[in-house]
Parts: structure tokens; sequence; C-alpha cells
């Protein structure tokens, strides 16, 4: 990856809608140029899809937490097979360390959120921090070089 694929990067993340014309504008190349690039990203599995950012609050989920989850002795697979199948669960990582995973959960209201502790408590240990405003968001850093 070359410092004009990182330029491409850059630009897809702030606007994944932009035309391939616009795009090639703002990097200075010929559109099939650029067309190809972008192409040569996505068969490389770098560019994995183009995707809304679509607002939580917006969308009439007003909680969204972080929910550190370690399995109880045993349950590694109740908790996976949980965190597959809770649409409120968005993102989980495992984490090395004494905690376990760290989920990313998105719920319409408390009551959803408390009903959803509840069952993953059912089967880890879990400690929630509550998220109040987002100060950054970008997939990945895109620096030159």
């Amino acid at each position: 990856m070359d410092t004009t694929d990182r330029r491409i990067l850059r630009v897809l993340q702030q606007d994944a809608r932009i035309t391939m014309t616009a795009l090639a504008e703002q990097i200075s190349m010929s559109v099939p140029a650029t067309a190809e690039r972008v192409h040569r990203l996505e068969e490389q599995q770098i560019i994995r899809g183009y995707h809304a950012d679509i607002s939580a609050v917006a969308a009439g989920y007003e909680i969204e937490a972080v929910v550190l989850a370690t399995a109880h002795a045993g349950a590694e697979q109740s908790l996976y097979q949980m965190i597959e199948n809770r649409p409120e669960v968005v993102a989980a990582w495992d984490l090395a360390g004494r905690t376990g995973l760290m989920l990313r959960v998105i719920c319409k209201d408390m009551a959803s959120f408390e009903a959803l502790v509840e069952s993953f408590q059912q089967v880890a240990a879990t400690e929630t921090y509550f998220c109040l405003h987002q100060r950054k968001n970008v997939q990945f850093p895109m620096e030159d070089g």
C-alpha cells in the first residue's frame, strides 16, 4: 500500500459515496487509474465494504455502553453464543488481561439494557461503562508514509 492508496482510503473514510470522478480529482489521478486502485484495494480486502453511519440516538436507541464481561468457569461457549444471538451487541472484542471480552451494546432504553445485562450475568461477571458522548470515530488511522 503506497501513499496514493492511503489518500484514497482517507477520502473514502470521509465519504464512501463519492463518485470515482470526484475521488480521482481529489487524488489527482485519472478516473480509470483511480477505479483500478479502488478495485485492487477491494480485492485485497483492505476495503471490506461500504456502510451507512447511523445515529443510534436519532434511530431511537438511547443507551450506548461498553460492557466488560468475564465468563464464569465453563460458561465461555454460552457467553459467545449469547453475544452472537443478541442484536443489541454491535461489536465484541476478545481481550488480553483479566477481562475476557469487551462488548459495545446499543439499547432502546434503560429497561432493555437492564434485561440484557441480567441475561449476561447468568454466564459472566460484567462491568458497565455508559457512553456519554463520542469524541472520535475513525475506522482506521490513515497516515502518510
